[in-house]
């Protein structure tokens, strides 16, 4: 069956010419830098309480635990809390849709992550125990994909097409701006976790009032959209998968990302067990090289995140910077596999910026665009967004196999770099986006 019947709203602008409300309408304002610097500081205190969470205070922890099993232990943890993470992106994006609150739809939900998430992080200041640090990853991976999900659904509901390269852009810096900044705590600022641990939790929970307060989210009057019933929920979240733009750009996304995941995820233990940064430079550690190298890579990130976005969006072509993108990654994980050694390290930092940055720009433009159903663009872009979630819980499995049979991390890396190729190639097919 063709995809435009299964999708009858995708033939037509009708959306735009009938009577509905805005909060279902596609967007046609223009957004603001004001607006988008807004959304970017939003997401930056989310990103800024994640990276140093799970690239250094969680593994951290468990080395502490239990030195010998910590690649293990990792990746034990992970898989629930990356289920957790899974489960709270899809209800959040579902059940925002559907919000009639007089608040909007999408700040209940962003406000009340944002409190569970601080909430979860007090706890895992608090864990004496693997079992304690486990639980508190479980309800923070689970609280902080509410606010995710709400966030990301922000941009088709607010940004017009023609904008959404340069928009995606702003958003997409705060990941990597958050990597920096987390880490730079961690690294150089506060070296106690307890401590840490509660600067994050207040951080999140002060930027994130402020922002519900000051954003607008147009409501959904009660009765908009049908009741449904449990079974008509659930059917939900495979529905968008008949759409086969939607299925690759999914399937893409995650073999793209992987290889990325390989490196942020794993870099701490790398730069210990391989590159031996200790060694090189007595009286500093593994976390201050990561802090470097995540410095170095965010710079010029940040640089071609912004240029390729405008680029993008004056083109209005998607699928040519997705690629280039994924290409460029592999390039870096290619460097990192071959050469450990710090020079070339901190080289492989620049192109990984490069690839991530152009990625940034066009994925999450690709991804509002290959929607199948407007009315429920929170709920299919938490199917997209699980494409990251399901690499939480895949990437540490993968990794402990890996250096379980194989005891190398040149081998995991050329094996991130063959499935970003493979990921490329399931954007080219891509039809209904340029």
């Amino acid at each position: 069956m063709a995809e435009s019947s299964l999708y009858p709203e995708k033939q037509n602008d009708a959306l735009l010419t009938e009577k509905l409300p805005e909060a279902i309408k596609h967007p046609e304002k223009t957004q603001s830098i004001g607006w988008q610097l807004l959304l970017s500081l939003a997401n930056l205190v989310v990103w800024i309480s994640i990276f140093p969470t799970f690239q250094i205070l969680l593994p951290d922890q468990i080395a502490a635990l239990d030195p010998a099993n910590k690649v293990t232990l990792l990746a034990a943890i992970s898989l629930p809390g990356g289920i957790a993470a899974i489960l709270g992106n899809l209800l959040a994006g579902a059940l925002s849709d559907r919000t009639t609150s007089r608040f909007g739809r999408r700040r209940p939900w962003i406000l009340g992550g944002a409190i569970s998430s601080a909430a979860s992080l007090v706890l895992l200041a608090f864990s004496p125990s693997i079992a304690l640090l486990a639980l508190g990853v479980i309800l923070f991976q689970f609280c902080v994909n509410l606010i995710i999900a709400s966030l990301a659904a922000l941009v088709p509901d607010q940004v017009p097409v023609r904008q959404r390269a340069t928009v995606s852009g702003f958003a997409g810096l705060a990941l990597p701006l958050g990597t920096i900044v987390g880490l730079t705590l961690v690294a150089q600022a506060i070296k106690a976790t307890q401590l840490l641990y509660f600067v994050l939790s207040a951080v999140l929970l002060v930027v994130l009032t402020f922002y519900v307060f000051f954003i607008k989210d147009a409501v959904l009057p009660a009765g908009t959209l049908p009741p449904i019933s449990l079974g008509q929920f659930l059917a939900g979240f495979f529905r968008p998968l008949r759409s086969r733009d939607f299925t690759f750009t999914w399937i893409g996304r995650i073999l793209v990302i992987f290889g990325y995941y390989t490196v942020v995820g794993y870099l701490l233990f790398y730069l210990q067990d391989v590159v031996h940064y200790d060694k090189i430079f007595p009286g500093q550690t593994s976390a201050q090289g990561v802090a470097l190298f995540q410095l170095i890579s965010t710079g010029i990130l940040i640089i071609a995140t912004i240029i390729s976005g405008i680029i993008s969006d004056r083109l209005q072509r998607r699928k040519a910077f997705v690629i280039a993108a994924a290409l460029i990654i592999v390039v870096s994980l290619i460097i990192i596999a071959l050469f450990p050694v710090w020079p070339m390290m901190l080289t492989a930092a620049g192109i990984l910026g490069l690839g991530f940055g152009i990625l940034l720009s066009g994925d999450l433009a690709l991804q509002t665009q290959v929607l199948p159903d407007q009315r429920d663009r929170g709920k299919d872009l938490g199917i997209q967004n699980t494409a990251n979630l399901i690499l939480q819980v895949l990437v540490p499995l993968v990794v402990a196999l890996v250096l379980a049979l194989i005891h190398s991390y040149a081998a995991l890396f050329i094996f991130g770099a063959i499935l970003t190729c493979i990921g490329a190639m399931f954007i080219f097919p891509i039809r209904s986006v340029r």
